[in-house]
């Protein structure tokens, strides 16, 4: 299916467009406040004979309106059809919001097992509290916005202060003994074997590389250039809100938890970008350099853990779940 373009005078949206010359600021406010079956298929200047083209050699800061996302192209075609159906927001429970096929055995399984237990907060949304806004409003950091948080912990990696989520070393198989094999955890044996193989995301879930980034990390990288993790961490925190104290109740560590469950809704809001969301692991260290970037104030304890001012009526932590909450009997996913 092709999309006509705005030169075309048959069109019914060709009044969009007036007959003579506006700026481009004007055009650009002009077709926001339109309906979508109203607006033309490609909203830019290129591609309108009634605007001047965009200069290639405009400042930065002049930027023209860009396409629009999701399924504006299908809303433009169809208007609001019933085709389009999205509940509200503030009906979607946590589940609702990280609800899939995959996602549902696995946890039917840990129930019927005994290793989670599942409130019926999961199930049914008891918060006021509105949704985070979604990816695509994201605003990408640069290197230079993650050096000052590095700058200011030198001892600050990718995993926090800590050493949970980091890759296994891979233990030498020459130099294995009873010893070693005892104390080893089971990802660390697993990581032995062809990691192509047994361990690549590309064969696992979107809730397993999302929740559980963990089980797929080789430790390639490092904080520095971890770009779109912080800018989703970023992103996430910054619609929360922040309080005089030190809110203990919540660790750098379990934020992470609620930002990888806010990654998870994306999927299900835009599928287009199912395989970008997939490949942005975000781990407590993300989340530390973000609190930094907003400016919150941070408490590292002795043993590695940081804790932030951040409020608990957050959207992001009513809203969204941490999966970690719900395990017993000393069960870990």
């Amino acid at each position: 299916m092709t999309q006509p373009s705005t030169s075309d005078n048959r069109l019914p949206s060709a009044d969009f467009t007036s007959v003579e010359s506006k700026p481009i600021e004007g055009s650009a406010k002009q077709s926001s406040i339109l309906s979508d079956n109203k607006q033309p298929a490609i909203v830019h200047p290129n591609f309108d004979p009634n605007q001047s083209p965009v200069d290639p050699a405009r400042s930065l800061s002049d930027i023209p309106e860009p396409t629009r996302r999701l399924n504006g192209q299908l809303r433009r075609l169809y208007g609001h059809s019933v085709r389009f159906y999205q509940p509200c927001d503030d009906s979607l429970s946590k589940w609702g919001l990280i609800a899939s096929e995959a996602l549902a055995e696995h946890l039917s399984l840990l129930r019927a097992a005994k290793l989670v237990e599942l409130p019926a907060s999961f199930y049914h949304n008891n918060s006021e509290q509105s949704l985070l806004l979604a990816l695509n409003h994201m605003n990408l950091l640069d290197m230079s916005d993650i050096q000052p948080a590095i700058r200011a912990y030198p001892t600050l990696h990718r995993y926090g202060f800590t050493e949970i989520d980091s890759p296994a070393k891979t233990i030498n198989s020459a130099g294995i003994n009873t010893k070693n094999m005892a104390t080893s955890s089971l990802r660390a044996l697993t990581k032995r074997y062809n990691p192509d193989e047994l361990l690549s995301s590309l064969y696992a879930d979107d809730w397993q590389v999302i929740l559980q980034p963990q089980q797929f990390e080789t430790g390639e990288g490092s904080l520095a250039t971890d770009i779109m993790a912080c800018s989703v961490a970023v992103h996430a925190l910054k619609q929360c809100s922040t309080r005089k104290s030190i809110n203990e109740r919540y660790s750098a560590a379990q934020l992470c938890q609620h930002v990888r469950s806010y990654l998870l809704s994306q999927i299900g809001l835009e599928p287009s970008q199912r395989h970008a969301y997939r490949q942005i692991r975000v781990f407590a260290g993300h989340i530390i350099v973000a609190a930094y970037h907003l400016g919150w104030d941070i408490q590292v304890r002795a043993d590695g853990e940081c804790y932030f001012n951040v409020s608990s009526r957050s959207g992001l932590l009513t809203r969204y779940p941490n999966m970690q909450d719900y395990d017993i009997n000393g069960w870990s996913s």
